[in-house]
């Protein structure tokens, strides 16, 4: 027996998904993670933090915000946050 609250949100999530907006985010994600010397750089982030080598990892930390791929990203998130806002908004009104 299909629930009809599920298959609406089943609904939804494919609409969502067909957003540009989140087929853009979904590349973008997808870019950065497979990105090797991005991932590099969150590797080496990661490292200084726990060396406790602050002023370098604050310094790579903002060449890797500088990259493009990671700046679009980030850009990116923002739009499709707003739009998640807006369904849950109109979900609890």
């Amino acid at each position: 027996m299909n629930d009809p609250i599920i298959e609406k949100a089943k609904e939804a999530r494919k609409a969502l998904e067909e957003l540009p907006e989140v087929k853009e985010y979904l590349k973008l994600k997808e870019l950065l993670e497979n990105d090797e010397s991005l991932k590099q750089m969150r590797q080496d982030i990661a490292r200084l933090k726990a060396e406790g080598k602050i002023q370098e990892r604050d310094n790579l930390l903002k060449i890797y915000h500088s990259h493009p791929l990671v700046n679009n990203f980030y850009i990116a998130k923002e739009e499709v946050e707003a739009i998640l806002k807006s369904v849950q908004s109109l979900l609890q009104d």
